[in-house]
């Protein structure tokens, strides 16, 4: 795991403040490589070959020289294949086959490798770069447009290479939707993420070429590996099961987070079960709905030594340091929680943690997919009469059914009663994202200071999905926008923050082949969310674990001392010079005042704290 960074540039050398400002990334080891005029460094966490693994690593007559933020589980394997090939290794670290892979493979390289990355190869016959980042986007590459061209792990280092940062307003109606910029904007002017499963290439003379090489295959089919040998439960298994034992690969202390939800419990089986020495980390929040007790049963069941941390009240302070390591500002709270996980891992000595991201978007476990499909199957009558029955439900029962973390509230109610009525006349996308937006459209445009409305532009999405609606069309969205700019950047920008490595065994991409390749029955079937996956699960595990309730994880921001700490805090923001250039302040002070039983406007109240921030910090 590391950071690294480059640039095509007449200076000898990389600034030295570049580089420390990636050292958080990797603290254990640095270097530069230069080859004018390209310059490129790195920073080391090392993990694997500890004393004989730092890079960059080049090809025995020196034509290739590999930088990689990340890890490739599959590097033994495709070892053995370039040894049969002739290549020779003197290292046990997985970042030394590249210079191989790349003289083997070239632009296909990315496709044969398994896990995370973002990496960066300079070829002297060619004199050029190449760059490239895994399926999921696990690990972060951004780049500049139209400056000099220079690349790093995170946005901070391209400014200590001179890069200017400026914030970039247009954006900020898809921030506000959304809470979050889908790939490859980011909030700042000609500063551009590298998207998921892409691959470019840089020439000296700045020409550059992009192309993706991998996408979820949402058209359902037999796998050849499979073929009809085993049932699809086995093979999932089998999968699983192989992908977990990949991730275990690490010669330093390892911890998982565990919550009281079957993923993270299926991933501690599967640990235990072959072996790795880890220990347990819950995080709760002192609500009713905390999960803390029921990790901590879990652990138990499972034989694990478990950890829990209490994230209190008073951790809302810390917002402007963990929104600034952000970089891009997710507009959840729940931030502060993955902050504080990474912290208490770094405390107990572990230099990697997993975590059980994956299931939920292979086989949509999200309330919001759910009620996706259940809309899209029953019709425009079927939505009307379904929109009428919420607007009259009793609010226990409502509740209930919406699976929402706090009580739904009046705004909540008239959101989910509204989707459904105008599901018709929504596009794929709108539909896709309506029921984890938090404002809508006529908000914005009250929210955004009328300077800014004439500027706002749609993102430039770099494609699109089949817009035909079927559960699949939907998940493969999300592997292009949701995953990588809202799950996976929370918990990448927070570990590594405290110098941990995050490792999410479940994104292999042959589970998420898999899942796309099965019927939507195995996802959704009937009211029941990730149906194969529950089946997994209770096949290893208790049913006191598996058949528990869904309990989303949040914070409790309904409960007086978050609510009033939450708000103080936003108005304090909100009332700065920088965020008061951007937002209207009379409509943000109207939600400042919103009834403290409704939750929705208080998740609306952090995100604008968050966004106040960004914007004061930049």
């Amino acid at each position: 795991m590391c950071g690294i960074l480059g640039r095509l540039s007449s200076h000898s050398e990389l600034p030295a403040a570049a580089l420390a400002s990636l050292r958080h990334r990797g603290p254990d080891h640095q270097a530069t490589f230069s080859h004018p005029p390209f310059q490129l460094g790195y920073t080391r966490l090392a993990i694997l070959d500890q004393e004989d693994g730092n890079q960059p690593f080049a090809s025995p007559d020196g034509r290739v020289h590999a930088f990689c933020n990340g890890e490739i589980y599959n590097w033994r394997e495709l070892r053995t294949q370039l040894e049969q090939r002739g290549h020779r290794f003197q290292t046990q670290c997985d970042s030394e086959i590249l210079p191989a892979a790349w003289l083997t493979w070239g632009t296909q390289l990315p496709e044969k490798l398994n896990g995370m990355f973002a990496l960066v190869i300079h070829d002297a016959a060619t004199d050029s770069l190449f760059l490239a980042r895994d399926r999921c986007g696990q690990k972060p590459l951004y780049y500049s447009t139209k400056h000099p061209f220079a690349f790093a792990s995170e946005i901070k280092a391209l400014a200590a290479m001179g890069l200017p940062l400026e914030p970039d307003p247009r954006y900020l109606a898809t921030w506000l939707s959304l809470r979050y910029l889908p790939e490859p904007t980011t909030m700042f002017k000609d500063i551009v993420t590298l998207p998921a499963a892409h691959w470019m290439t840089v020439s000296k003379d700045r020409q550059i070429r992009l192309e993706r090489y991998w996408a979820p295959d949402n058209s359902p089919q037999l796998d050849d590996e499979r073929g009809r040998r085993e049932s699809d439960l086995d093979y999932l298994d089998r999968l699983t099961r192989s992908s977990v034992e990949l991730a275990l690969q690490a010669n330093v202390p390892m911890a998982a987070y565990l919550s009281g939800g079957v993923d993270s419990a299926l991933l501690a089986y599967y640990l235990k079960d072959l072996g790795g020495d880890f220990t347990t980390i819950s995080i709760g929040f002192g609500a009713a709905s905390d999960e803390t007790a029921a990790a901590e049963e879990t652990a138990k069941l499972l034989g694990l030594t478990h950890h829990v941390s209490q994230l209190q009240p008073s951790s809302l302070l810390e917002l402007p340091r963990v929104v600034a390591q952000m970089e891009r500002p997710i507009g959840d709270a729940l931030i502060l929680a993955f902050d504080q996980l990474a912290a208490h891992s770094a405390s107990l000595g572990c230099k990697v943690v997993l975590g059980g991201e994956g299931p939920d978007e292979h086989f949509a476990g999200y309330s919001f997919q759910k009620a996706y499909a259940i809309a899209h199957r029953i019709g425009p009558a079927g939505r009307h009469l379904a929109a009428s029955l919420i607007d009259h439900m009793p609010t226990g029962l409502l509740d209930r059914l919406a699976q929402f973390p706090a009580s739904l509230g009046p705004a909540g109610r008239a959101k989910t009663s509204n989707y459904l009525r105008t599901f018709g006349q929504r596009s794929f996308f709108e539909r896709a994202t309506g029921l984890h937006t938090l404002f809508e459209p006529e908000e914005i445009q009250n929210i955004l200071h009328p300077d800014l409305l004439a500027e706002q532009q749609p993102p430039p999405l770099l494609d699109t999905v089949s817009p035909a609606g079927r559960l699949n069309d939907l998940l493969a969205l999300q592997y292009r926008h949701w995953l990588p700019d809202w799950s996976l950047i929370r918990q990448d920008k927070n570990t590594m923050a405290h110098s941990v490595e995050y490792r999410a065994p479940f994104l292999d991409h042959r589970l998420i082949d898999l899942a796309f390749s099965l019927p939507p029955s195995s996802k959704i079937n009937r009211s029941q969310d990730k149906a194969i996956w529950r089946q997994l699960a209770a096949r290893h595990l208790p049913s006191s674990i598996t058949k528990r309730p869904k309990q989303p994880f949040y914070l409790p921001l309904e409960q007086a001392h978050w609510q009033n700490l939450i708000k103080n805090f936003a108005q304090g923001v909100l009332e700065s010079n920088q965020a008061a250039s951007c937002l209207h302040l009379q409509t943000c002070h109207l939600m400042l005042k919103s009834d403290p039983c409704d939750f929705l406007p208080l998740k609306k109240i952090a995100s604008l704290a968050i966004l106040g921030t960004w914007l004061n910090n930049n």
